[in-house]
């Protein structure tokens, strides 16, 4: 009974000493641009055009849906210029 106290007391203050030491973080927050409207996306150009502005993660979304148009969508963490 004892060795088995001990085993669970061991246990619940690593838990405790896990909880104690990590940091906490802020998620950062995402935004989201429509670069080059009006254009047709090229899936490569908008990559390029995104990460070179505004050093994010470009992506060419349906506008509007079911048109089988699509502009290029940048997104960036909002912090970045």
């Amino acid at each position: 009974m004892s060795k088995q106290f001990i085993s669970y007391l061991m246990v619940l203050m690593v838990l405790f000493s896990v909880l104690l030491v990590v940091p906490k973080t802020e998620a950062q927050k995402r935004c989201r641009k429509e670069l080059m409207p009006g254009t047709q996306c090229l899936l490569a150009k908008c990559r390029e055009v995104c990460l070179n502005t505004l050093k994010g993660f470009g992506t060419c979304i349906e506008k509007p849906p079911d048109s089988d148009r699509y502009t290029c969508n940048c997104f960036y963490n909002c912090s970045a210029p």
